[in-house]
């Protein structure tokens, strides 16, 4: 069984990024009759070694990429003969001429297209829909992604599939020498409550900024750290960030390297992602699997990620989000009992898993 897999975001720093380099390393062992055509972007760093994948390098981002994959899709399938078409980040190719899967993270921007940029909710509106309309098959990252592709995409349910995404290996519990030496470097703070994850209106940032500056000067109450590359729309966000009471206590990272973030996670006192909506929460996942007690959404995919490993609250309540912080910060017990939890919660997402799912996928198409 051969497929053509656009592999073109794997060199994003995303989770849809994350997600297409993670699999492509982990299918091959997923299917013992695989073999793999990757598009694969030139600067994203050495494609998997396998003698079952063949990796053709594509242009890594802008114009140039997109009329190389144009006018490069079609000479690939012609070149290899694919069985199967996959694209795992949202969108799908200009003409489909074989079985087509397409993995949808989220459909964010129809439920609010007021948190992204007109034009860019409208690519994703006309490509997205686009693609499922043309897909045999949908995978969705979480149930709530698959029920959204149901009622807003209109794709009949027989032609969704759900395979969760996986956690990398190296999010474990840390060394304590890491932590001390990240914080020192870093110039963090003892304790601090973290967020990580690109600055931009659905990850309810500034109301996160806010209701930490409301008890940040409350006794032995941790600073804060917000970690993460400013996205679009981040007017609201930088407003709250100049404007806490406590600035001393407030550290702004940009986007953190891999290598450094088991240890940024496993130095919080609690992971705080109180985002508006999100077709899985991989930096969910991650946390837990690194042993820091988490406080996240109780909407859209979180619970499906967190179960009862963390504490859910409602994103839109300021109060309510307050309340929880100070109760995870005062109470060790249950800081230990989260961190327990969720390093066992995060075990059970793996992305060999995600590939078992993918391929199987592939498997009923070819």
């Amino acid at each position: 069984m051969r497929v053509l897999l656009n592999a073109l975001q794997a060199g994003n720093r995303s989770g849809t990024g994350r997600h297409a380099a993670e699999l492509c390393r982990a299918l091959p062992a997923a299917d013992a009759d695989l073999e793999l055509v990757l598009a694969w972007p030139a600067g994203a760093g050495a494609p998997p070694a396998h003698p079952r994948v063949t990796a053709v390098p594509f242009p890594e981002g802008g114009p140039g990429r997109f009329l190389s994959e144009a006018r490069g899709f079609p000479d690939l399938v012609r070149r290899f003969g694919p069985q199967v078409l996959h694209y795992p980040a949202s969108t799908g190719p200009l003409t489909r001429t074989r079985p087509l899967v397409v993995t949808v993270h989220d459909l964010c921007f129809l439920r609010h297209p007021e948190w992204f940029p007109a034009a860019k909710a409208l690519y994703y509106r006309v490509f997205i829909a686009r693609a499922a309309a043309r897909a045999d098959l949908i995978l969705a990252d979480s149930q709530a992604t698959a029920d959204d592709v149901r009622d807003l995409l209109r794709v009949p349910e027989d032609r969704v599939r759900v395979a969760p995404l996986g956690c990398d290996a190296r999010f474990r519990p840390p060394d304590p020498e890491d932590i001390a030496r990240l914080k020192t470097r870093l110039g963090l703070p003892d304790r601090y409550f973290l967020f990580v994850g690109t600055l931009e209106p659905r990850k309810n940032v500034a109301r996160l900024v806010e209701a930490w500056d409301r008890i940040a000067g409350e006794p032995d109450m941790p600073g804060l750290v917000v970690a993460g590359r400013g996205g679009w729309k981040t007017g609201p966000i930088e407003a709250a960030l100049r404007g806490v009471r406590c600035p001393e206590r407030l550290r702004r990272l940009d986007h953190v390297p891999d290598a450094d973030l088991p240890a940024l996670l496993g130095g919080a006192a609690a992971f705080v992602w109180p985002s508006l909506m999100e077709g899985f929460g991989l930096p969910v996942l991650e946390a837990m699997a690194c042993g820091v007690p988490v406080v996240t959404s109780g909407t859209s995919s979180l619970p499906e990620v967190a179960g009862d490993a963390a504490l859910l609250v409602d994103p839109l309540d300021t109060e309510a989000l307050c309340d929880v912080m100070r109760r995870v910060a005062g109470d060790a017990a249950l800081r230990e009992r989260l961190s327990n939890e969720g390093v066992k919660r995060a075990a059970h997402f793996t992305w060999e898993r995600t590939a078992a799912l993918t391929a199987k996928a592939y498997r009923e198409l070819a």
